[in-house]
């Protein structure tokens, strides 16, 4: 009776701290509660520059407004901290800021809040600085400088930025959070610690309390507040939103998506995102030179297979080399050798004469795509009859500068702003030696183009070159996902901003 009785204790302990979390949750967002709880993984930073997770992008545009926000129905960027963003040759910016803008401690933001911000991102060589050095290339701007030559005040509420070539697509690149501003008082103390802990922005969102728990969010001019809960397991978020103890998850996990429908109604939702994997050939390799080798080894891989399995649906099978989330740009049904079609692939590699040897599928280490890169392998020794082999590696860029790779290898890129050429151009700057002048005559074109609609027209010509030669495919793109309890309404996202905080509220 005694060990009964003790065994029964122990369950509904176990119970009840299983349980606990859930009950903290309905504790603090009831009905009657007027906040509005979202579950997230934890940000790694709050520092803006330095920003390098969606939770941390999320947070930092409640927090602060850029000089540029996106459209939420169109991605488009829209004027926000800025009055005007001119330029006479897309080279040399003029930015004249609204008047009257301050951060939430009171004190003005001025040009030198934006000037000063971006020095000490790329100062302090925090993960926006490739935006200043390696996207936008501002002028002299180098990481770790401690001044930029491309950036001049020349009032409080003005000041020049110079590039050095022709981008059209700069002013959407303004909306990043490595673009935000900072208050003088960080910057001339350079505190970052005691800052990231409590910032100062000058968004429709202050945060007033920082815990490894939770961050709170009041609106500065009224409104209900937000609370970001860090739940980083997606199975807690979707049974919180479920059962009502928590407004809005950011996460589901993959054994849930088949289900959103049913137990969600429609209050769930997928966010196309910017992300792309490829698989990538280097030039070195001759013998993966001819496009017709690499639409086989394409029409090979069954990609919704892996995106339903190891990649537990949170990716979508690419159709082309723009990400969905990028409008206007990406194009459905672009690619037609990412089509799965054993048949057709066996047929084409046969009429370019076969593939011999190991074929070794090139990766960086650590970072998580073990599982997916498996499958892949797998599949095209199933389709292909090819020895195919997991190759993972650390230090992949390394290993490219030194001519080590030897076969297919894997790219991950983020497009930088809502525009198809910022997919496109760093496909010419991944690690495989493509020289084409033509496609590299057509991203330049689209990146100088007079304005950024007339730049769509070049960026998918060089989008069809690219797919022609194929020296990167498409494998699959990164999509958000939301579920929401039925107390809110305005849930709104988008791949550049993640959930919109602001547009959050509560039913009547």
């Amino acid at each position: 009776m005694k060990s009964s009785t003790r065994t029964a204790a122990l369950i509904a302990g176990a119970v009840a701290v299983l349980l606990a979390p859930f009950a903290a949750l309905r504790a603090a967002s009831g009905p009657d509660d007027p906040r509005i709880t979202v579950g997230a993984a934890a940000s790694a930073t709050l520092l803006p520059g330095d920003v390098r997770d969606p939770a941390g992008r999320m947070i930092a545009n409640a927090v602060w407004t850029g000089l540029v926000s996106y459209d939420p129905k169109t991605g488009a960027p829209v004027q926000a901290a800025a009055e005007s963003i001119t330029s006479p040759d897309r080279k040399a910016w003029t930015i004249r800021l609204r008047p009257g803008g301050t951060f939430q401690d009171g004190t003005p933001v001025t040009s030198r809040s934006f000037t000063d911000a971006w020095t000490a991102v790329l100062r302090s060589g925090w993960a926006g600085s490739r935006l200043l050095t390696d996207v936008a290339r501002v002028k002299g701007a180098e990481k770790g400088a401690d001044e930029i030559p491309g950036l001049k005040v020349k009032d409080a509420r003005t000041f020049e930025v110079t590039l050095d070539r022709p981008l059209t697509g700069f002013p959407a690149l303004l909306g990043d959070p490595a673009f935000f501003p900072l208050p003088g008082g960080v910057l001339r103390s350079r505190d970052w610690t005691s800052y990231g802990r409590a910032p100062v922005g000058n968004g429709p969102f202050r945060v007033t309390s920082r815990s490894a728990r939770e961050i709170v969010l009041e609106p500065r001019k009224g409104g209900r507040s937000i609370v970001v809960k860090a739940m980083p397991d997606a199975r807690a978020q979707y049974a919180a939103a479920e059962s009502g103890d928590l407004d809005v998850a950011t996460q589901v996990p993959a054994g849930r998506h088949e289900s959103m429908e049913a137990d969600f109604g429609d209050r769930h939702r997928a966010v196309p995102g910017r992300d792309v994997t490829y698989l990538a050939f280097p030039e070195s390799e001759k013998r993966l030179a001819s496009p017709t080798v690499r639409q086989a080894l394409s029409m090979a891989i069954d990609r919704a297979a892996v995106t339903e399995g190891p990649l537990g649906y949170q990716y979508s099978p690419a159709d082309a080399l723009v990400a969905p989330g990028i409008l206007p740009g990406h194009r459905e049904g672009q690619c037609r050798p990412c089509v799965h079609d054993g048949k057709a692939a066996v047929a084409a590699l046969a009429d370019a004469g076969g593939l011999t040897g190991p074929l070794n599928l090139w990766y960086e280490a650590n970072r998580g795509d073990d599982a997916w890169v498996r499958t892949v392998a797998d599949q095209l020794r199933k389709e292909l009859r090819l020895d195919a082999r997991p190759h993972p590696v650390t230090g992949l860029a390394k290993a490219l500068d030194d001519r080590e790779v030897d076969g297919p290898f894997v790219v991950h890129t983020t497009a930088a702003y809502p525009a198809p050429i910022a997919a496109l151009a760093p496909l010419l700057d991944a690690g495989t030696g493509f020289d084409d002048d033509y496609t590299a005559d057509l991203v330049a074109q689209a990146e100088r183009a007079a304005t950024p609609d007339e730049g769509v027209i070049p960026a998918r010509l060089a989008e069809s070159a690219l797919l022609r030669d194929l020296p990167a495919m498409p494998l699959w793109t990164y999509h958000d996902h939301l579920v929401w309890s039925e107390r809110v309404r305005g849930v709104t996202a988008g791949a550049f901003t993640g959930l919109r905080l602001a547009d959050l509220s509560v039913k009547d």
